[in-house]
């Protein structure tokens, strides 16, 4: 059975990271087995929960009192794209040659939509794997985020399309079996752009990747089951601001169309209302106190003036969001959050897993 999956998205700066901690500190705490991955190449998970260091294996966090746990990941890619070839391979020595191969070095690293693929990878490892009751995705800001999503039913087209079958052609003795169809003159540029070895090693890749494709093809259609799975869920991170807002329900259109399943918006650094009774300030009193009261009443008015404000952003994010979408307003904290114990403070304002299990 596959662990719940819960997906925080949003704009820059809204906080995704500690949220996602946050969350994952509450269900261990209420009893839950946890892994919150991060597959922002920014390594701001490490510094909310605290911990030296944090790789592509899961770390345990030390959470007091705690009756579940809770593990944190940061996405390697290489180290996925390697346990993947590895897995895929006919033969021991058909991984090797792939993972020895310099362009496979190159693709595993920088080629465009490896991270957003192994992104997906990685989660689908993780919910799969039987240790975990749920799994929380720490995204990057709402345009890579997206990239992520697209990645699954890019990777199942690819390796199911006809390009992929041209660039696996066979090589003959004279090189790859794809530029030769291209033409002498293709070949001529690019051996001399690049050089004869190196397409001698592309060509090896593609030759050696043939194999692969139809495992996966397969993830890649296991990974957009699971993204789209009724167990699963989006949840959007914003703030008060109007821009912030404006990106979360943007991101909430695509969601829409991708047909995900969305769990409600999670609102920080709301300023809350608080009870001030200024008049019950006393009017005389030691020398300089009526300029102080008069800043007392001052700061108290613009609190109060912040918080309405904040309020009707939450009320319009209500109202243009889905009927019956939940928000949970997560009161501005004053600080950052840089602690277990912050983090904990933090979560009793964040939803149960049983509230995101009945969202609509």
């Amino acid at each position: 059975m596959n662990s719940q999956v819960v997906i925080c998205c949003g704009s820059g700066g809204v906080g995704k990271t500690t949220t996602s901690a946050a969350l994952g500190l509450r269900w261990a705490h209420d009893g839950d087995r946890v892994c919150v991955l991060t597959i922002d190449p920014a390594k701001r998970l490490a510094d909310s929960l605290n911990i030296d260091t944090l790789g592509g294996r899961p770390t345990p966090i030390d959470i007091p009192d705690a009756t579940g746990r809770c593990d944190a990941v940061m996405l390697d890619v290489q180290e996925t794209f390697e346990s993947l070839i590895q897995r895929f391979a006919p033969t021991t020595a058909a991984a090797a040659s792939i993972l020895e191969n310099r362009y496979f070095q190159f693709a595993s690293t920088r080629l465009g939509g490896v991270h957003e693929y192994m992104a997906a990878e990685k989660l689908r490892e993780l919910a799969t794997n039987g240790q975990y009751d749920v799994v929380i995705v720490d995204t990057p800001p709402t345009r890579n985020a997206l990239d992520f999503l697209d990645a699954p039913d890019r990777m199942a087209e690819l390796m199911n399309g006809a390009v992929v079958r041209w660039l696996a052609a066979p090589a003959t003795k004279r090189g790859w079996r794809g530029i030769e169809l291209g033409g002498e003159a293709v070949t001529r540029v690019l051996n001399l752009l690049i050089g004869q070895n190196t397409i001698g090693e592309i060509a090896q890749f593609f030759n050696l990747f043939r194999d692969l494709g139809e495992g996966f093809q397969k993830r890649s259609v296991e990974v957009q089951d699971l993204l789209r799975a009724e167990s699963t869920r989006f949840l959007l991170v914003t703030s008060p601001s109007s821009a912030a807002q404006s990106e979360a329900l943007f991101f909430l259109r695509q969601l829409n169309a991708k047909a995900m399943p969305f769990g409600g918006f999670i609102v920080n650094r709301v300023e809350p209302h608080i009870a001030f009774d200024g008049e019950a300030l006393p009017v005389n009193g030691p020398d300089g106190w009526a300029v102080a009261r008069s800043q007392l009443l001052a700061l108290a008015e613009q609190q109060a003036r912040l918080a309405r404000m904040h309020e009707v952003g939450v009320d319009a994010l209500v109202a243009a969001g889905p009927e019956g979408a939940p928000v949970w307003p997560v009161p501005h904290q004053g600080a950052p959050v840089n602690s277990i114990d912050e983090l904990a403070a933090l979560s009793a304002s964040l939803p149960t897993r049983d509230a995101l299990r009945h969202t609509p």
